[in-house]
């Protein structure tokens, strides 16, 4: 098991956003959470990832506790986050983005990991040196995920990455998650677009405010009436 959550527990001031939420994720899978909304999936990454205090209750990573531990302690045990909204640097360039997620690195290393992303976005080797701010919202999502990459990690946590994006850009951008997964990333994946997700995906669970209310393979998942009617339009 390379990531373990168990009765995780979060708040935000009197406002108690995780109530007990639990599971598991194995190394070389593909799990997703979906839901509405606030239900709580966000912020479960963001505790995960070290951005969030939980209240209580346990996570461990490749056996060893992190709940509580500071972001940066959480990435350089291989957990690597792509938040909501991107959040690159608009005023630096493409590679100064990719540089800086590995400024820890050596120089042929750091070259090495940056390749990679290239190979994996060309696009971006197009823009490197284009400003973050002057990329369209998909070259912007192509960066916050090379930039994860840089990083080395073998867990990568997705927070929406389909937001804002037209459809054929949404087709590109999992085409390409799955291929990363297929090499070697275990990704935890948070998704409004239940769809994409749940065929993207090994397993999912159903998240409503703030607690479990399914969990499965996506096949049985994506069959459910109830997550038919909730997420999928049925």
């Amino acid at each position: 098991m390379l990531l373990s959550v168990r009765d995780l527990h979060v708040s935000y001031g009197n406002i108690h956003a995780v109530h007990g939420v639990s599971f598991e994720v194995e190394e070389g899978e593909i799990v997703t959470l979906i839901g509405a909304n606030g239900a709580g999936k966000s912020t479960i990454l963001n505790t995960v990832a070290g951005l969030q205090a939980p209240d209580s209750g346990a996570i461990e990573f490749k056996g060893a506790s992190i709940a509580g531990r500071s972001a940066h302690d959480v990435v350089k045990l291989g957990l690597a986050l792509v938040p909501e909204g991107r959040r690159i640097f608009g005023n630096l360039t493409v590679y100064e983005n990719l540089r800086l997620a590995g400024f820890q690195l050596d120089a042929a290393e750091l070259s090495r990991r940056i390749e990679r992303v290239y190979g994996y976005f060309p696009r971006l080797q197009e823009r490197r040196g284009q400003l973050g701010d002057t990329l369209s919202g998909g070259e912007q999502q192509m960066l916050a995920v090379g930039r994860a990459l840089v990083t080395g990690g073998n867990c990568m946590l997705l927070d929406e990455p389909s937001m804002g994006l037209a459809p054929l850009l949404v087709q590109q951008i999992f085409e390409i998650l799955a291929e990363i997964n297929r090499e070697g990333v275990t990704i935890l994946l948070v998704e409004q677009n239940a769809h994409m997700a749940l065929k993207l995906a090994n397993r999912g669970y159903v998240l409503e405010t703030g607690n479990i209310v399914l969990a499965g393979a996506s096949r049985e998942l994506a069959q459910s009436p109830d997550v038919q009617r909730a997420y999928l339009g049925g």
